[in-house]
């Protein structure tokens, strides 16, 4: 197989002081593309980081929205959906990504299998949302991230994968040159009872996926 294009899509909700950061990523990444989908920002966004923003919604319509847009205008055989926290560490941080993305996979650096991914006893890996790579078609096919988890999206990075997972996808962790700063926009909302209800849908989602399994 052929090394695969790639587009990063990057969801952006105002902090404009990381955009250094992400673009220097970019310069030594070297996408095909890159889809920066503005979420709302208050102001929009403006200097070079605007040259990417090829997306804008008025008002924000959260992670998996943005994310599920972006993916749907992205041209390249694969598709990064990428925070923006993000630094370089030095070195072509893509390229590993690359060099492992083919169909029937996801691919990221952070692969976990955490307590909280636990239903009934049964943990679940998934790679986190913030840097999680597949191909494009693939993920058209197992119709993107959620959009009916709350915002911020938590579980739905967990609930893609494990409908990736029962799809027959391999989740595969890669090192990275890259530093994810971690939580930065969430950090200031209060996110309890979001993730308490999220955990709940995401518990139900697992259940009705792999019933058929355990019947």
């Amino acid at each position: 197989m052929s090394v695969p294009t790639v587009t990063i899509v990057t969801p952006w909700w105002n902090s404009p002081e990381l955009a250094n950061g992400y673009l220097a990523a970019m310069g030594v990444g070297q996408p095909e593309d890159v889809i920066v989908i503005d979420n709302g920002s208050l102001p929009p966004l403006t200097g070079p980081i605007a040259n990417h923003a090829k997306l804008s919604f008025r008002d924000n319509r959260g992670f998996a929205a943005a994310c599920n847009a972006g993916l749907r205008a992205a041209e390249t055989d694969a598709v990064v959906f990428l925070n923006n926290d993000v630094l370089p560490l030095g070195g072509d941080w893509l390229g590993p990504i690359r060099a492992l993305l083919r169909p029937g996979r996801f691919v990221g650096p952070d692969l976990r299998i955490d307590p909280h991914t636990a239903v009934d006893g049964r943990t679940l890996p998934y790679i986190d949302g913030w840097c999680l790579a597949g191909m494009r078609t693939d993920l058209l096919r197992l119709g993107g991230f959620d959009e009916d988890f709350e915002e911020p999206s938590y579980y739905g990075d967990n609930d893609l994968c494990v409908r990736a997972r029962h799809a027959g996808f391999k989740l595969v962790q890669v090192n990275i040159s890259l530093r994810h700063l971690g939580n930065y926009t969430s950090k200031s909302m209060d996110v309890t009872g979001v993730s308490v209800r999220n955990h709940r849908r995401y518990c139900e989602k697992v259940r009705a996926l792999y019933a058929p399994a355990a019947a």
